[in-house]
């Protein structure tokens, strides 16, 4: 599909699934804006991208921090006029059962896995709606999925309000021609998995470019009659 008239903002866009997805957008066409914390995987994001490198865009920026999740899609918004696809990826894990997780750890994963989501579709929405256009993918977690999530309680309560939170935004949206979207990935093969579970069947889990080519799909005009989905990339398991 090419995406080359589409302008999207990846949230978490440095990470394994994130630059995979960055990177697929871009050379597709689109026009990407990365937000970043870590000036050292911005750099190696725009290493990888080869010819694309001209066509991302990236900013410091903290999305948790709703000033400067306003200001880049603003300045997202003044360089590129509009704002078609927002991929919502950034996040994080820490394993615990209810009663032995602290607060500080609730607190920390419910600002990474759900917040970011909302401030990101807060900024961002607007714009869509002015356009009449809009394409929105969150990132859930298959971890949630049958009743999951035992002894991460705090990664799957979050993972699944991000879920209901893009069911909910389909469901305002649906006058302007906005879909939003959550896809839920099983274990996905990264150099952070691996080293973390080494005894594990590596050839059981998802590739990040398996689950950014699902991404990719919900973003193209082939789901163009798909108002809203929850899709389960689980890889081989």
């Amino acid at each position: 599909m090419d995406f080359s008239d589409r302008v999207a903002i990846v949230t978490g866009g440095t990470g394994a699934l994130g630059s995979a997805v960055a990177l697929d957008l871009a050379n597709s066409g689109a026009r990407v804006a990365v937000p970043y914390i870590v000036d050292e995987e911005w750099a190696a994001l725009q290493k990888r991208a080869n010819a694309a490198r001209e066509r991302l865009w990236g900013t410091k920026a903290d999305f948790t921090r709703f000033a400067d999740v306003d200001r880049t899609m603003a300045d997202v918004v003044t360089r590129w006029e509009h704002i078609d696809f927002l991929v919502c990826i950034a996040g994080g894990f820490a394993a615990g059962k209810t009663y032995e997780t602290s607060e500080e750890t609730w607190d920390h994963l419910f600002d990474l896995n759900l917040r970011t989501v909302f401030l990101a579709a807060r900024a961002a929405v607007p714009a869509m709606i002015k356009w009449n256009f809009g394409r929105i993918v969150t990132v859930s977690s298959g971890a949630i999925l049958n009743g999951g999530g035992a002894g991460i309680a705090a990664y799957a309560v979050s993972k699944g309000a991000v879920l209901q939170l893009t069911e909910i935004l389909a469901s305002e949206l649906k006058g302007h021609d906005i879909h939003a979207h959550c896809v839920l990935p099983g274990t996905m093969d990264t150099e952070a998995n691996r080293r973390a579970m080494p005894s594990a069947d590596f050839t059981k889990w998802v590739s990040t470019a398996e689950v950014a080519k699902v991404i990719h799909f919900l973003l193209s005009d082939d789901a163009q009659a798909i108002q809203s989905v929850s899709v389960p990339v689980l890889g081989r398991t």
